[in-house]
């Protein structure tokens, strides 16, 4: 039997998905030998690019606009300039991220490379006097996949998606949303829109799969709107990510289960509580995490500077001002601060305080102040490997948010790092793998401590086993395996 996941990626057509359920889901059950199919709905120009990135190449795929577009490639193939035909006075100018085609000191083109290599044409941007006209997205497989037209307002008023041949295989009305399109696989030429073409396309894909194959959808509003209009044969588990439904509970939006579904999950116990209180049964919702903790290989020696890693999602100067003074008292102390925030305040706040850090001798130079400075790093938001690699060496995990960071959590336990936070979870037991602090004086206090144990406290190594072992790959899996039958008994005395 094939699992079938319908990921939540439509944010991520320029961009790899990091941090998602879908892509955790599919790698667990992989790891544990089961034939995994993604059914990506979203247009993906760049999907091998995710599937290598996280390791699912092993999965099937359906996507959606494969199957519109009539594309039936495989093989990565990367486009160059010289594909292209130019004008021949065309000049380029190559910058780290595009290339500038300029035809007569105007700009023609701006031809946009990936974000990750800097390497692979992914679209190209036309220009005629200095307003853009059209856009081109270019599939990994070599062809223009999707061609965007603006009119002089710089709005988009069509796009044509196109077969790998150059042929409209798709046209959309972005005034009216209208949609004209010929499939071999339905006699309808003319849709509402795309949510419309897609719910097509999917209903007659299901149609194919067995009904006693689980289907787990990644829960947003527009896939709740999917499968209400579909009412799958299968039977349907939703996948409730904090990242996509907090954004909804502040909205108002419901998050109940509809009578279309047959269970769901959630990733941690906040999430549990927050959505059982709108389910008519609980019992059709379990917690199972997305990532597993993978124990891994503790460093055999002990960094000579301590190292905090502080994931600030919300950055204020108390909780800033508490981290400086346990630095302070802490000279082998440097801090990660891993925030999308703005952080000019902060980078003065910094640059006062070192005016007055001493060197050896005890006075104050421009050397001692650049090494004080030189102890609070900004780090923009991480991938999960550069995440990885930062916990490998991590004396301290920070992280002072509302709803702690999942991964980050889960990553402290492999590495056995203390945490600190503010809120309760159960990734830390209170003085054994972390402290929940309350005050900026007991953040001073428990960061202290850490900071001066001289390597790794064997509490907190059992303690973070002892955890990790509930939210192993294998518990994890088992976890799954209880959904599973509890959905075939219902079906089965249904």
């Amino acid at each position: 039997m094939t699992i079938h996941i319908i990921p939540d990626w439509q944010d991520y057509a320029r961009r790899l998905p990091e941090f998602n359920d879908s892509v955790h889901q599919a790698q667990l059950f992989l790891s544990q030998g089961q034939a995994v199919e993604l059914i990506v709905i979203d247009f993906l120009p760049h999907l091998n690019q995710i599937l290598l990135h996280t390791a699912l190449t092993e999965t099937k795929v359906w996507a959606v606009h494969d199957v519109l577009q009539r594309v039936r490639l495989t093989a990565d193939r990367p486009v160059a300039v010289t594909d292209f035909t130019w004008p021949a006075q065309a000049q380029f100018i190559y910058l780290p991220d595009r290339i500038l085609v300029q035809v007569d000191d105007q700009l023609y083109a701006t031809v946009w490379l990936d974000q990750a290599w800097r390497t692979r044409i992914v679209a190209i941007d036309l220009w005629t006097d200095d307003k853009r006209t059209q856009q081109l997205l270019i599939d990994y497989r070599g062809f223009v996949s999707r061609v965007t037209t603006f009119n002089a307002q710089g709005d988009k008023i069509r796009q044509d998606y196109l077969t790998p041949s150059g042929a409209v295989a798709v046209q959309e009305d972005c005034v009216s949303g209208a949609v004209t399109t010929q499939q071999d696989w339905t006699a309808q030429t003319q849709f509402k829109n795309m949510a419309e073409l897609v719910v097509a396309a999917l209903a007659h894909h299901l149609d194919n799969v067995p009904a006693e194959e689980n289907l787990i959808i990644a829960q947003s509003q527009r896939s709740m709107f999917l499968i209400s209009q579909i009412s799958p044969k299968q039977p349907v588990i939703l996948s409730y990510q904090a990242q996509r439904t907090n954004p909804q509970l502040a909205q108002a939006l419901l998050l109940q289960i509809t009578g279309i579904v047959s269970h769901a999950v959630t990733d941690t116990q906040a999430q549990y509580d927050k959505i059982v209180a709108q389910l008519a049964n609980p019992e059709q919702l379990a917690i199972i995490p997305p990532f597993p903790v993978q124990t891994a290989e503790l460093p055999n020696l002990q960094l000579p500077i301590a190292i905090i890693y502080w994931v600030a999602e919300d950055l204020n100067q108390a909780d800033f001002e508490a981290v400086r003074i346990a630095m302070t008292r802490q000279p082998e102390a440097i801090v990660f601060i891993e925030t999308a925030q703005p952080h000019t305040e902060f980078d003065a706040l910094i640059k006062i305080a070192s005016q007055t850090a001493t060197n050896a001798h005890g006075l104050v130079d421009e050397a001692s102040q650049a090494a004080y400075q030189g102890r609070f790093q900004f780090i923009p938001p991480q991938d999960e490997t550069q995440r990885l690699q930062y916990m490998s060496n991590t004396r301290v995990l920070l992280d002072l948010g509302e709803t702690p960071d999942q991964f980050m959590q889960t990553a402290a336990l492999a590495y056995a790092v203390p945490q600190i936070n503010r809120t309760v979870t159960e990734y830390v037991l209170p003085e054994k793998n972390g402290q929940i602090v309350t005050d900026q004086a007991e953040l001073v206090a428990a960061l202290q401590g850490y900071l001066t144990a001289s390597q790794r406290d064997q509490v907190v190594k059992e303690t973070a086993r002892e955890l990790g072992q509930t939210m192993s790959d294998e518990y994890l899996w088992i976890k799954w395996q209880q959904v599973f039958n509890k959905i075939k008994q219902q079906r089965q005395s249904s």
